[in-house]
């Protein structure tokens, strides 16, 4: 009893900092990540890939999918955001889930400049492998920007400048068709928002499976 009085402060600090390790290690190692809710259901479509095969939203079911809009002449976002997307797809062939539990689709914009040939320039300069990554075109660019906004994606095309102004948006839809997350591909990191990596696009995918 003289014992537990005399060290009762000690002994209460140690039990304080026992209680605090475990809270954090409940949080930050052993807590499971929350799931994803649905945000929508996601457009259905059917479009052609740059080997002229029909894809279609519903075709692809059965794995979880990164959807992403894009035009090849893109000055600024396109580019390195598609480049993202292909260490995102390194990740996912190193872990053995490319093409098993995820694929990748980027439609095009601008179907009447991206030909299948200038799409299949501009997707071999990220590395990607057409197997498991889906460049799709639609019929003309009223299709791709009905579509996009379907997804979620804000753009305009400008008329005079025969340019696309558009939201960086891609899409994590699920193996049921379902839209569960939209990462913005272009943080305002002058604002203080941290800078995205592919393994943050990964992390955000695991929660679908």
């Amino acid at each position: 009893m003289a014992f537990l009085k005399k060290y009762a402060f000690q002994i209460a600090l140690v039990c304080l900092i026992l209680l605090m390790g475990g809270y954090l290690l409940y949080m930050y190692v052993l807590k499971p990540e929350a799931p994803l809710t649905v945000k929508q259901a996601a457009p259905s479509f059917s479009l052609t890939d740059i080997d002229g095969n029909e894809v279609s939203l519903e075709s692809t079911n059965g794995k979880n999918r990164i959807v992403y809009f894009y035009f090849a002449s893109c000055p600024d976002v396109c580019p390195p955001t598609t480049y993202l997307l292909g260490e995102v797809q390194d990740i996912l062939r190193e872990k053995g889930e490319l093409g098993e539990k995820v694929e990748l689709i980027s439609i095009t914009f601008d179907p009447e400049t991206d030909t299948p040939e200038v799409i299949r320039d501009f997707a071999e300069r990220t590395g990607a492998e057409f197997d498991s990554w889906k460049f799709l075109r639609a019929q003309d660019k009223e299709e791709s920007i009905e579509l996009a906004r379907e997804f979620g994606v804000a753009v305009i095309y400008d008329e005079q400048n025969k340019t696309f102004y558009h939201s960086n948006i891609i899409s994590l839809v699920d193996e049921d068709g379902n839209i569960r997350e939209w990462i913005n591909g272009s943080p305002n990191l002058e604002a203080g928002d941290p800078e995205l990596t592919a393994e943050d696009i990964y992390k955000q995918l695991k929660k679908l499976y």
